[in-house]
């Protein structure tokens, strides 16, 4: 057994995991994609030396950015996920018996390969046939398809490299043209610990394309300064309302987690602000 030291561009703290056994490495044409065990976390997908999930707590994230948005949706039919290769947004997508086409855009198809030979159940869900998979950049996507979707759930990385683009007012412009009237968009957006400033750019870059514009936090142990967030554009819908009781299958999404979800309205305000 080794350590693991994670190296987080983004991230003014290393964590290290101790005890750790490396299952597989391999550099793809666009990352460094790795697989190891741990006692405690379970199989952990590391890219570029970052964490991007483990075993043990991976619902907390997956369910928390997928599961709000859609639940507050009276009946999304079509949802587009960019990012989120290792399966999982795609798997709680589909716990939604109305979605009839999910279509998941990454760049990187050896992402996909590597979770589904080492966390296969994460990857099960891909096989679907409601489910369409896109191998290019998200937002090169966007600008080149003009099929519209109920809700479009941004599964990136840390905002660095490639992933950079999906955080821009040229994505949000973009996006907001691709969704239905009642079209909510949501993504990941960092840590309020330790990227606040980026919280508030996102959440007024969004602002700038929706009318309601709103985010959720949770609490992941992997993932550097922990309270992390998702930020939330909605054309029509407020999205702290769920429009349906919960969906089978779930292990942590509830309706009173959706209600305790999303951030005080005193706490929005200031992180829209920039004084939080």
């Amino acid at each position: 057994m080794g350590e693991l030291t994670e190296s987080d561009p983004f991230s003014p703290i290393a964590y290290r995991y101790r005890d750790t056994t490396l299952l597989h490495q391999e550099r793809s044409a666009y990352q460094l994609i790795e697989v190891y065990a741990h006692p405690f976390f379970g199989r952990m997908l590391v890219l570029d030396g970052v964490v991007q999930l483990t075993e043990r707590d991976e619902m907390y994230y997956h369910e928390t950015l997928v599961h709000p948005v859609l639940h507050a949706h009276p009946a999304p039919i079509s949802v587009l996920v960019l990012g989120g290769g290792d399966g999982g947004s795609i798997r709680e997508v589909l716990k939604h018996g109305c979605v009839e086409q999910a279509v998941l855009v990454d760049i990187d198809d050896a992402v996909t390969r590597v979770v589904g030979e080492w966390l296969p159940q994460m990857t099960a869900s891909l096989v679907d046939p409601r489910v369409d998979r896109v191998g290019m950049p998200g937002a090169a996507f966007l600008a080149q398809n003009t099929r519209s979707f109920d809700a479009i759930i941004v599964d990136s990385t840390d905002p660095v490299g490639p992933a950079a683009e999906l955080f821009t007012d040229e994505f949000y412009s973009l996006a907001v043209g691709r969704l239905t009237p009642n079209g909510i968009l949501v993504t990941q957006s960092e840590s309020l610990h330790f990227h606040a400033d980026f919280v508030t750019r996102v959440q007024q870059r969004l602002a700038a394309h929706f009318p309601i514009v709103d985010c959720l936090t949770q609490a992941i142990a992997t993932y550097a300064g922990s309270w992390w967030a998702f930020s939330v554009g909605s054309k029509a819908i407020d999205v702290r309302e769920p429009a349906r009781p919960p969906v089978d299958g779930v292990r942590y999404y509830a309706a009173d987690v959706h209600a305790a979800a999303f951030l005080p309205r005193s706490v929005l305000a200031r992180v829209q602000a920039g004084t939080f």
